[in-house]
């Protein structure tokens, strides 16, 4: 009987850190080249291939990045 309550919890425990680390995840800021042609964001502010970047850099959450159709720069590790 025990070890039931203990798999059920379990259980419940196990989506909820699922759930919620998936959401942190989609909260985290990214930057981008806000240029029209631009197609990546980068974890770093500071990263090498927003260098090339003329236009302002924006943060924005990870999610946005990738509603925009943005893909991780090949610089960052």
């Amino acid at each position: 009987m025990e070890f039931q309550k203990l798999k059920k919890y379990g259980i419940i425990i196990c989506i909820a850190f699922t759930v919620f680390g998936f959401a942190t995840t989609l909260e985290k800021t990214v930057f981008i080249c806000n240029s029209t042609t631009s197609s990546k964001y980068h974890l770093k502010k500071n990263c090498r291939g927003l260098n090339a970047c003329k236009k302002p850099t924006k943060e924005i959450t990870l999610a946005d990045a990738r509603e925009r159709g943005r893909t991780l720069c090949g610089w960052e590790d």
